[in-house]
């Protein structure tokens, strides 16, 4: 019987490797504020688990052996579980396959090479409504991100590579300050290149923003 309280939340784990669960399951044991409340060793299961516990967050691989692939869960657990996070564990380093969680909806991507420490906070970020990307990820994101000619494109309108960068941030949740400090410019610099962005995108909060760039094909 699973212990929890009514403010913790609640993780499906969805991998077909044994240990790997097994680990993640002993890290959220001694993790305040989380819960497994379930286990699945392939896609499909992990679908029919989803749709039954209706957990807060879903950790799950990208490839899970025979049967469905994690981003075809990912796509099925979009529809039928809207509200559950989900929360892509992979060992896979290809900036494209981020991409594609990301046109999915996923909210948090983490590599498995990472630290128990990165996957606690993409976790804790998730818990509270936030996005995640492992750091391991950043420098390639830019890159792919960027088309040949030095500019993003975002359904028509272009941005220049430091409001990509800026883009970029924001979508993962960050504020001004802490945007400032990765990209060694002032708040105020930040500002005003956000407030460009929202401008060209057509959006006019930081949250329209935000949703803009992670829905499906916002980012080319």
């Amino acid at each position: 019987m699973v212990q929890q309280s009514s403010q913790d939340a609640t993780v499906l784990l969805v991998d077909d490797h044994l240990l790997v669960r097994y680990g993640m399951k002993a890290m959220l044991e001694r993790l305040e504020g989380f819960v497994c409340v379930g286990e699945a060793a392939n896609g499909r299961e992990g679908v029919d688990l989803a749709i039954e516990l209706r957990p807060d967050i879903i950790v799950l691989d990208i490839d899970l052996g025979k049967g469905i692939s994690g981003f075809e869960a990912a796509q099925e657990i979009r529809q039928t579980v809207p509200f559950s996070k989900i929360l892509m564990l992979t060992g896979n380093p290809e900036p494209q396959l981020f991409q594609q969680g990301i046109q999915l909806g996923c909210d948090a991507y983490v590599l498995k090479v990472d630290s128990d420490t990165e996957l606690i906070l993409a976790l804790q970020a998730v818990a509270h409504g936030e996005k995640y990307l492992s750091k391991s990820f950043t420098a390639d994101v830019f890159q792919l991100l960027q088309n040949g000619n030095g500019e993003m494109t975002v359904e028509g309108p272009s941005l220049t590579p430091r409001e990509k960068s800026i883009a970029y941030l924001v979508q993962r949740g960050l504020g001004d300050v802490v945007i400032g400090k990765e990209l060694k410019i002032s708040p105020k610099t930040v500002r005003v290149h956000k407030s460009n962005i929202k401008r060209k995108c057509g959006c006019r909060t930081t949250a329209e923003l935000i949703l803009f760039l992670t829905s499906s094909n916002r980012l080319s």
